[in-house]
């Protein structure tokens, strides 16, 4: 009688199989749900890039049709009080820049020199000028200032500047520009192109938060600069803070270099990012930004008084410039 030769197979063999199988498996989902995210992800920036596209293309539309900017004439007599008197210097500085433009609500209470190229920029016509589709970029006041921001760069892109003064009508300017800050200022602009922004107005506000979180039992406890808002003397008014992501408010009085402009007009048109306010975050996001040691600029509508902006703007050149 033959015999039924049985083969014998481990349970060690048997596990051992199972488990490369399992991770077969689990290799492949992983593939496929690394491949399915790579899709949303690559599908996600494609929709902000075209959605980013078509408002640049608006606001270029809106600023070449949109009658909200007027550039003044040397010669227009005004009754309006100077921004610049000659005592203070401010017209030598501003007039180192390609244009100045003048930002309002409604039409400019103030005027500059005649020596100076500058333009009034009314936000109420540039709202008027935002087609239905896009009036989530006016929702609220800081998206409406900051798209008249954006408006401003891009008539100053499509114009082929190098670089503008930016100035809000609340601004309320120092008795005198120190003419060691003209000098640093004209420095930077004839210098190499690699700065971003001239803050000569500014708000430290990481300052202001540490001087909210103090209560009466921790006031002896020292402010200090993070490692992000050092800022590096620079010049003799000056100073440059290399890395970016330091919060510095406040977008009353600025000087913008010609590289930024199209990136700027990008995140302030980004209606997928509520953060897209200009001084609140927009204006974080860049590198190698000059400050003024000294503010020369304070704000009219603000929450606080000159006298305490003026207080915070010391504190921070002894705190952070090195």
């Amino acid at each position: 009688m033959g015999q039924t030769v049985q083969f014998w197979k481990s349970k060690r063999g048997r596990r051992a199989r199972a488990a490369r199988t399992a991770l077969r498996a689990a290799a492949t989902c992983w593939c496929i749900y690394r491949l399915v995210l790579i899709i949303r992800v690559r599908h996600s920036a494609y929709v902000k890039r075209r959605a980013a596209a078509i408002a640049f293309r608006t606001l270029r539309d809106i600023a070449r049709e949109c009658k909200a900017l007027e550039f003044v004439s040397p010669s227009r007599e005004s009754a309006s009080e100077n921004l610049t008197p000659g005592e203070n210097n401010l017209a030598d500085l501003l007039s180192l820049t390609d244009a100045t433009f003048v930002l309002t609500t409604h039409e400019c209470k103030s005027s500059l020199s005649p020596n100076i190229h500058w333009a009034c920029v009314k936000g109420k016509v540039v709202d008027a000028c935002v087609p239905k589709n896009f009036e989530a970029l006016i929702s609220k006041h800081g998206y409406a200032t900051s798209v008249s921001h954006a408006f401003i760069f891009m008539h100053a892109h499509l114009q082929g500047y190098r670089h503008v003064a930016i100035v809000e009508d609340d601004a309320i300017f120092s008795k005198s520009a120190r003419v060691g800050l003209i000098d640093d200022v004209r420095v930077v602009l004839q210098g190499p192109n690699d700065w971003t922004f001239i803050r000569l107005g500014y708000r430290p506000f990481f300052l202001e938060a540490q001087h909210k979180k103090s209560t009466e039992w921790h006031l002896e406890d020292p402010f200090s600069c993070p490692a992000l808002c050092v800022c590096e003397k620079f010049g003799t008014s000056s100073c440059r803070m290399v890395k970016k992501g330091c919060d510095m408010r406040s977008s009353h009085f600025y000087i913008a270099n010609a590289g930024v402009f199209e990136s700027v007009i990008a995140d302030l048109l980004d209606v997928s990012d509520e953060h897209r306010i200009i001084d609140w975050f927009v204006l974080h996001r860049y590198s190698n930004q000059v400050y003024a040691t000294s503010s020369i600029a304070m704000q009219e509508a603000l929450d606080i008084p000159r006298e305490l902006q003026e207080g915070y703007a010391k504190l921070f050149t002894r705190l952070c410039v090195t």
